[in-house]
Order: structure tokens, then sequence, then C-alpha cells
């Protein structure tokens, strides 16, 4: 049976892997086929030709062994298992197509979206073909049909060709002229406040026991309403997103790192979703690259005001690594992993005035004692088989991170005093993805009442302590200043066939997750914000407008977003009228001109 079974699992694995390659190629419209040849063969096509060949031999054994029942006049001569295997590659194809056109919307072209519908419409059609054949095979052993193997031959041809002749020409979009503009007094002063992994379930869940009284007093003082995110929901194009009002087609970050190919000559942002390329890492036939702020395309949020002359403070942002001359102040995302290094410090802070005053601030994970991790772990619960990585989880990757950046943008903040400020903490998406399943046992049901205890307060512990630095913002707030705490997305716990997909992708079950593109928050207290305001349909992409509007900018018509007028009060409302600017990518960034020396710092006041 092997030898005859073998041939139609090599030619069925090899038009699953052959659309796989064409998968790739509408992924990343940049990528060459003519020059990357070679290393598509051999990094792409062949280690899925011969997985599938063995994946698929060994489903023919088992449909065999449970008494399928068999086609006495296969359609294809000599070839009995080629139109059932070629049916499963196609419904295999199809599926990860759909599930890629699905999850990718924002990340490609406009125009590779519809040649990736289209290519899903012909796998489909292709699929339904190749069925009916094999149900008439079936229903009709007798029957002779002199079209029934032309037909499977060419759907399966069709479904690797189809993808390829509908992929687009990139389009290399023009270069803009930079045109100057004059300095504006901002109508607003905006602090900004970003937190990863906070949704509207936890905030409305612990204001109704009475867990979070900050968040409840903002409520009733300001504006909020849920944030639409985006697919896929990763940070790095979430963030990139809100700061440029673009989609990651737009503004080119479409993840935390692209692939390179072995033997290719382009990069790779996007590989196939679904498609197990973590093998192909283990293989050492990809890798990954990290992407930096360099890759963004389009002008942030700070590159704006800065054109306008205001002066902005940045704070772990992601895409400040390696940080801009900007007017102000940014202090990058990875400074918490270089500041130990003297050199690449200084890469993290500009203008480099402050480093040492910085640096003072930083906190090691073993500079938070048992006392302060006692504040969320139970640990007098003893479990035998610990298995929780909770140090490294809560100690190394949440809590000294944060403490860090707090502590360092209250100094630089106070040093420049900007008329914008933008910190980010990213603590809880840590703790959401490692604790979740302890916070929401009754989504998992392996969670012991031991582990319960241990950890169940862990992740509305660091709300509660990311509530209480809200606090001392809104309670600092002065007269023409607006507070906003902002989310690009929320975190649920991982259903069942995530923590599978894990396992067989070789890496630890998230008890959290934010794949489902959970809604985001949005929350705003201050002199111009309507009290008791709620959101409507708004989205990710509304924030850059709405800050514009806010500090009395006009707003691009190439951003996608709109300002979320509904939580104006009608006498800013009134006094100041949304206007409009072709774009921002054109305006020259203003020089940047200290006219001051910097502010003393708080230790430093009398």
């Amino acid at each position: 049976m092997l030898r005859r079974t073998l041939p139609s699992a090599a030619l069925a694995s090899a038009l699953l892997a052959g659309d796989i390659v064409g998968l790739t190629l509408l992924l990343n419209p940049n990528a060459s086929l003519a020059g990357d040849a070679n290393a598509l063969l051999f990094a792409l096509f062949l280690p899925y030709a011969a997985a599938g060949s063995v994946a698929f031999t060994l489903l023919a054994i088992v449909l065999v062994a449970l008494g399928r029942p068999r086609m006495r006049r296969p359609p294809v001569e000599g070839l009995p298992w080629f139109a059932s295997l070629s049916l499963a590659a196609l419904v295999l194809s199809a599926a990860l197509h759909a599930w890629n056109l699905f999850n990718y919307p924002h990340s490609v072209p406009t125009e590779t979206v519809r040649a990736l519908a289209g290519a899903t419409a012909g796998l489909v059609g292709a699929s339904l073909v190749v069925l009916a054949v094999c149900v008439d095979a079936l229903l009709f052993p007798t029957r002779r049909r002199a079209v029934a193997g032309p037909l499977v031959v060419l759907s399966a041809a069709s479904a690797v060709v189809i993808p390829l002749a509908l992929r687009p020409e990139p389009v290399v979009p023009p270069k803009p002229v930079p045109v100057a503009t004059e300095r504006v007094q901002a109508a607003r002063r905006v602090i900004l406040i970003g937190i990863d992994g906070l949704g509207p379930a936890l905030v409305e869940d612990g204001i109704a026991r009475d867990t979070l009284p900050i968040l409840s007093r903002m409520l009733r003082r300001g504006s909020y309403g849920p944030l639409a995110t985006l697919r896929p929901t990763e940070a790095a194009p979430v963030w990139t997103s809100m700061v440029t009002g673009r989609f990651p087609r737009d503004h080119h970050v479409l993840s935390f790192e692209s692939y390179r190919l072995r033997g290719a000559l382009s990069p790779y942002d996007l590989l196939p979703k679904g498609a197990l390329t973590v093998g192909l890492e283990g293989l050492r036939l990809a890798r990954r690259v990290p992407v930096t702020g360099a890759s963004r395309s389009c002008r942030a949020l700070w590159n704006a005001l800065n054109a306008f002359g205001i002066r902005t403070g940045i704070v772990r942002f992601w895409g400040t690594y390696p940080t801009e001359k900007v007017q102000g102040f940014m202090l990058s995302s990875a400074f918490d992993q270089l500041w130990r290094d003297r050199a690449r410090a200084a890469e993290c802070l500009y203008p480099p005035d402050l480093l040492a005053e910085v640096e003072s601030k930083a906190v090691e994970p073993d500079d938070v004692d048992r006392t302060q991790v006692g504040q969320f772990i139970d640990m007098s619960v003893d479990l035998p088989h610990d298995r929780v990585r909770w140090r490294r989880d809560l100690v190394e990757r949440a809590l000294a991170p944060d403490l860090t950046y707090q502590r360092a943008g209250t100094v630089l903040r106070a040093a420049y005093d900007p008329p914008f400020f933008a910190t980010r903490f990213y603590g809880l998406d840590v703790v959401g993805h490692a604790f979740m399943r302890f916070a929401r046992p009754e989504s998992f049901g392996d969670v012991s009442p031991a582990e319960i205890r241990r950890y169940g307060h862990v992740l509305d512990r660091y709300l509660a302590l990311l509530s209480e630095w809200i606090g001392d913002a809104e309670r600092s707030l002065r007269p023409g200043e607006v507070l906003v705490v902002l989310s690009g997305y929320g975190m649920e716990p991982a259903p069942l066939w995530r923590r599978g997909l894990s396992w067989l992708e070789g890496v630890p079950a998230p008890g959290g997750t934010h794949e489902g593109a959970p809604d985001g928050l949005l929350m705003a207290v201050g002199d111009g914000i309507r009290p008791g305001g709620s959101l409507r349909r708004a989205s990710v992409l509304d924030v850059t407008p709405t800050i514009l509007y806010l500090m009395g900018l006009p707003v691009a018509r190439d951003m996608e977003g709109r300002v979320l007028t509904e939580m104006i009060d009608d006498e800013f409302a009134r006094a100041h009228p949304v206007t409009y600017v072709p774009s921002y990518e054109s305006l020259a960034v203003t020089p940047i001109v200290e006219t001051s020396e910097a502010a003393p710092l708080p230790e430093e006041v009398p």
C-alpha cells in the first residue's frame, strides 16, 4: 500500500507547499519571486512538501485502517489516493488563505487584500470541484469518467497558479516635499498614560468589586469608552497605529519582528499565520530580525507636534529605539535592557543631559524585595510542585521595568515640563499572559485551589498599582491640562484551541491572550473633556486625530481615524472647530531650539 500511496501523498503535499509559497508572496508584496527563488524552494517549499508527504501518507493509512470506502475507479489512473489527498491539501490551503485574510486585512495593501480574497475564493472553488469528483467516484464506482482526471489535475494546478497570477505589483509612493510650518501655542496640555492589556471588562469588573476607586472617580469626572483594536493584535503595530492614525499597511510596522529566509535577499515582514512556521526556525531555515522604530514610514504624533514647535516628552513608547532627535525628550523602550551598558544607555535617551539622573532611577529585579512581591502573591501558600515562573514574569519582566519607567518619567517630566507627555506601562500585559488562568480559573478548569490562593490576585493588584500612578497624574492636573489613559487592546482567557496550538509549537501555553482582538479603552479627564461622556464606535486610529485636536492642531486627511468629538465639552468645541491639512508627511520638523534651561529636578526644588 505504501508504494501506491506515497506518489499521491508527495504530489498532494507539493500542492500544499506551493500554496504556502504563494501565500507568503501575497503577504510580502515587496518580495521577489525571481530573486528569492532558491530560498523559497529550499526554505519553504521543500520542508513543507516533505512534512506534507509524511502527514498525507499517515492520513491514508489511518483512513484504510478505519475502513474508508475505496474508489474502484480512481479519478486519476495510477494514483488511487491523489484525488482524496489533493482535496485535503486544497481544503487546508483555502483555510490558511482565509485565516490570513481574516488576520491581516490592515497589514497588507488594499490591492493585496483583494488578491488574497480572490485566491481564497479560487481555492474554495477548486476544492468544490475535486469534492464533486470524489463524491461521484464513491457513489458510482463503476462509471467511466473521461473528464474526472483532467478536472482534478487542472483544479490542483489552478490552486497554485491563481494566487501567483493575482499577486499585484508593489506600489512605490512618491516622496513628499517638505513644507515649513509656523510655531503655535498648544490649546491644551496633554498627559497620556498607555497601558498594554487593559480592556473594559477588567476595569468594569474592578469597579463593580470596588477595588479601583480611582478609575471609578475618573469615569464620573470624564469620558470613557472601548477602543476597537486591529489585527494582528500585537503591541508594535497597534501602538504605531495609535501614534500615527494610520493602518499598519501605511506605516509598515507589521509585527515585533520580520523574517529572513535562509538565502533570501528580501526581508519577509509576515509568514503565513497558522502554517506552524516556528518549525522553520527550529531547522534554521528562517530567523527573526527585530523591527525597530526606523521601520516606521509615517510621521508619529510627536513629529507632528514638533513640526509646529510644540515640545514633547516620550517615555517607553514602542518604536523609540533608536531615539529620535525630538524637541523635548525621548526615553527609549530599550532603556530597561540597555541601561547597565554605559555606551548603549546613551543611545536610549535624547537629549542625554539627564542620563545619570535617569540611570539612578532604574530598578533591578533584585531591588524588588519579598515584601513588595507579597503585595501580589500570597507567599504563605506552599506549592510543592510550583512550575509557575512568577519571578521572571512578575518581577523581571513586569514590575522592575514599570517601576523604572515610572520613576524615570517623573524625573524627566519635572525637568522639561513639555506640553505633551506620554508614558507607557507594559507590565499588565505580561502578568495577563502569565496569571490570567489563576484570576479566571473557571475558563481553564485545571487550576487548583492552592494556585488560586497563591496567584489569584496578581492581575487585580497589578492594575490597582497602575491605578495609583494614574491617580497621582490626575491629582496633579493643572488648568488647561488633560489626562488620557489609553490601551490599544484588552486581554481575555486563552481558548482551548490556542493552548493546544502552543503545545504543537513547543511554546508555553498562555493564560491570557489578545489574539482575538479584544477592545482596548480610552479614559480622559480634564479641562475641555465632557463629564460622563461615552465613546461611540471609537478605534485606536482615533487617538492621534483627537490629541492633535485637543492641542489645537489640524487633523491630517490621510489619517484613517476621526476626532472623538463626543468626549469634548461644548465650550471647547465651540472655541476650537476641527480643521484639516492634507498630510503631515510633507511637513518639515522644526529644528531643535532650546529657549531656556531645563527646570530643576524635584529634589532640588526649595
